[in-house]
């Protein structure tokens, strides 16, 4: 059976979610004291991200609990994805229960079997995390020792905790997530670079790239 109607049904589920993002984004950002205005065209970037996102995890997942628990992953890093495009910051308060959402997440995601291994499920997606915040930690304490600035932000070490418990070991679905936002960033940043549109010593936001490279694995790797 096509999953086109449930696709096209799910879009707009993905964009009145994308739209609610929007008023959550700038509640958040108060109580965070972050300027967070938008324009109008802006405005449409996270029901836009929702609904062509939302759309395509459902075309090709079908009904199923997975597109559920993917679509969760897709709606905070839909959030993360355009607030940090916008400010260059990543919300604490997006961050930190997010990181609760996908831990409860991991009981029920349909992971390989126990006997397998690495066993990717509640008991490594910890582990994972711990392994993708603390790559991340070392890379933003070297940036400031070696450039004197943040090579990655410290919003990036809290998302790429969140990113290694959602993508967990399985099939090292977390490494993949990391290198791919890291070479998409390193390749922006070095044309960056050659244009001179930012200097050597300018750190280049990897937010996006880290969540454009989960979304790529979340869509081409189910667990």
């Amino acid at each position: 059976m096509s999953h086109l109607p449930l696709a096209l049904a799910w879009a707009l589920t993905g964009g009145v979610i994308g739209a609610g993002l929007n008023y959550l984004s700038r509640w958040l950002a108060r109580i965070e004291e972050i300027e967070f205005e938008q324009s109008r065209p802006e405005t449409l970037l996270m029901p836009g991200l929702g609904a062509l996102l939302f759309f395509l995890f459902a075309l090709q997942l079908g009904l199923q609990p997975l597109l559920f628990i993917d679509s969760v992953y897709v709606a905070i890093l839909v959030q993360v994805l355009a607030f940090d495009l916008k400010t260059r910051y990543i919300l604490d308060l997006v961050m930190f229960p997010t990181w609760v959402i996908a831990l409860a997440l991991a009981f029920v995601t349909p992971w390989t079997p126990y006997a397998t291994w690495p066993w990717p499920d509640w008991r490594t997606a910890p582990v994972a995390a711990l392994i993708a915040g603390g790559v991340f930690l070392l890379l933003y304490l070297g940036g400031q020792f070696v450039f004197g600035t943040e090579a990655f932000g410290f919003g990036d070490v809290k998302l790429a905790v969140f990113i290694g418990m959602a993508t967990g070991l399985s099939s090292l679905r977390m490494v993949h997530a990391l290198l791919y936002g890291v070479f998409l960033g390193g390749f922006v940043a070095i044309i960056l670079l050659i244009t001179r549109i930012r200097g050597l010593r300018e750190a280049v936001p990897y937010g996006p790239f880290l969540v454009i490279g989960t979304l790529i694995i979340l869509f081409t790797q189910p667990p």
